[in-house]
């Protein structure tokens, strides 16, 4: 609440409007919901019919007390220039990509990033990993850097796995060559296991799951709760990326109870440490061994299930909201 009692008034600004619950939208309106009666929120979408510029003069039509832009469209803040700002950052894998000329990396560091960091009270990263690296390549204040997880939705619960599957199905979520399918693909070479993936694989990906004779089943845009059914339907969720922002799905699979292989590099280490089997995502024989180890193990198996529950719940969605809560009372009280 504010000095008079009402509720905190916010606007969530978001890239176009999209068919999706998942990633930022859903992010943002898990905390929306819980945080209702508390803080008033409006959601404001990006004009895909405008231009970026366009848009940049049209936001401040959209301000509240305080502007929380969710990611993607850090832009926006240019347009928001003297209130309070918020921007949410979710990771720097766009930045930091190499395949990206130096003019368009020069584009997307002056409007993603400088010239609306200028402009933004207090910025929030999903991950210390996250906040290194803001730090480093923006010099922006860490006093005005706050670390908030991102939630595990509702739509994930627990689902008791009493028996794997006669054939054991390992899960994937998300398909660009960081996401690294190709580790999987030579890890479960000779492996009596089924993958599940859900994305869209490259086409050498394809041909080598079809040469190494790899039980497959591919699936795409699933809504929240058929990929919490996919979540239910596997053993072992695998998210040995060689990068991360956060790494949503080791939360979400834990939630659920099922054991996570993830790297043990960056976010994921982050996220993960002491209760994921961390393995080295370039080496193939990694996973391997974790995957062959949980199947065969079955004590193994139950406790990194337990380890992934206690973890999952400090990423609770109610706890990030209140996180979010904090900073909004916080930027509200100057």
């Amino acid at each position: 609440m504010n000095k008079n009692n009402s509720p905190i008034s916010v606007t969530h600004y978001y890239r176009e409007p999209r068919n999706t619950g998942v990633s930022i939208e859903g992010i943002f309106n898990s905390v929306k919901e819980n945080l209702k009666g508390r803080v008033d929120i409006k959601d404001y979408f990006f004009d895909p019919s405008l231009s970026r510029w366009q848009n940049i003069r049209k936001a401040a039509t959209g301000a509240s007390d305080i502007n929380h832009i969710t990611g993607d469209v850090n832009f926006l803040a240019i347009g928001l220039k003297g209130r309070k700002n918020i921007l949410t950052i979710h990771d720097f894998g766009y930045y930091e990509n190499p395949v990206h000329s130096r003019l368009k990396h020069m584009f997307y560091h002056l409007f993603w990033f400088y010239w609306p960091l200028k402009y933004i009270s207090i910025v929030t990263v999903v991950s210390e990993f996250t906040k290194e690296k803001l730090i480093r390549y923006f010099n922006f204040p860490e006093n005005r850097v706050r670390v908030i997880p991102d939630p595990v939705k509702a739509v994930f619960k627990y689902s008791p796995k009493t028996q794997l599957n006669a054939t054991p199905v390992v899960l994937m979520l998300g398909t660009g060559k960081h996401k690294n399918l190709d580790n999987l693909i030579e890890a479960s070479k000779g492996i009596n296991i089924h993958l599940d993936i859900v994305g869209w694989p490259a086409a050498d990906e394809l041909a080598k799951l079809k040469e190494y004779g790899i039980s497959n089943t591919v699936y795409n845009r699933l809504t929240d709760e058929q990929v919490n059914e996919r979540y239910a339907a596997c053993d072992i969720l695998y998210i040995a990326s060689h990068y991360e922002g956060f790494g949503m799905p080791i939360i979400e699979a834990q939630a659920v109870g099922r054991p996570v292989i993830t790297s043990n590099i960056g976010a994921m280490l982050e996220v993960g440490s002491g209760s994921a089997i961390l393995v080295n995502p370039t080496v193939p024989t990694e996973t391997a061994a974790a995957i062959s180890e949980l199947v065969s193990n079955r004590q193994h198996y139950n406790v990194t299930v337990e380890l992934g529950l206690k973890n999952a719940a400090k990423y609770h969605h109610e706890k990030v909201a209140e996180q979010y809560l904090e900073v909004y009372k916080e930027l509200a009280a100057k």
